[in-house]
């Protein structure tokens, strides 16, 4: 699979460095850099983006910016991706109606999307490429093997985008099976969370927090299997 990353700043380029260094044989990773400051509706497109680009099939966007959002489509169209994971870790950086309005443009071109917000929920579809990547980074599953009340190791089964999953998972043994998920929840910031501690108007939650919620559920159900 072929995926084309196209970063803004160090929270795509973080995400782009864990999935380079962690992806399976057969994986071929793009880059993209977009300018840091980018006005929220660009008229020419072109003036912003290369002539070319390598043909992947897969794009991944890592915007933080709503004018970066708002290139998607005419990223799509340069590469010739078949599908789009639009992370959304910052709702600033993609408000519901711009997401909306991606979504539309994307599919009147044909091309299957996601807008997994935390990108660390995303539990793949709507096409095959999509759920090739969250196999492999989406919702972080761990096996957790335990000794009396104590955890004595911790794996991941499958690592989110951002790798914070090996991070709290090397920090779960020694702690106590009725500690473990709190421990995990709060440490999963130190890695640290680059999900948006802005409320999300839509659910009255921080992404940060609601990312927490993925960790501490994905802990407690490896304790269950244990």
């Amino acid at each position: 699979m072929n995926i084309l990353f196209a970063t803004q700043g160090m929270y795509g380029e973080r995400i782009a460095d864990n999935v380079a260094a962690h992806r399976p044989e057969g994986w071929e990773i793009f880059r993209l850099s977009l300018p840091a400051r980018l006005p929220a509706v660009i008229d020419e497109p072109e003036t912003c983006l290369p002539a070319a680009l390598p043909s992947p099939g897969l794009l991944v966007s890592l915007h933080e910016t709503p004018g970066a959002a708002d290139l998607i489509p005419d990223i799509a169209t340069l590469c010739g991706a078949a599908a789009v994971l639009a992370a959304v870790d910052d709702r600033a950086a993609c408000p519901p109606g711009l997401e909306n309005q991606l979504r539309k443009r994307l599919g009147r071109m044909g091309v299957a999307c996601a807008f997994p917000s935390p990108l660390c929920g995303f539990d793949g579809g709507p096409h095959p490429l999509l759920d090739a990547f969250a196999a492999r980074f989406g919702r972080p599953r761990m096996r957790i093997e335990t000794e009396g009340d104590r955890i004595v190791r911790a794996a991941v089964e499958r690592d989110c985008p951002c790798g914070a999953a090996g991070f709290v998972a090397s920090v779960l043994p020694g702690t106590r099976r009725s500690e473990a998920a709190d421990i995990g929840a709060l440490r999963h910031h130190h890695h640290p969370c680059m999900a948006s501690m802005e409320i999300d108007p839509d659910r009255d939650e921080t992404l940060m927090h609601l990312s927490g919620y993925i960790f501490r559920a994905a802990i407690n159900a490896a304790l269950k299997g244990s």
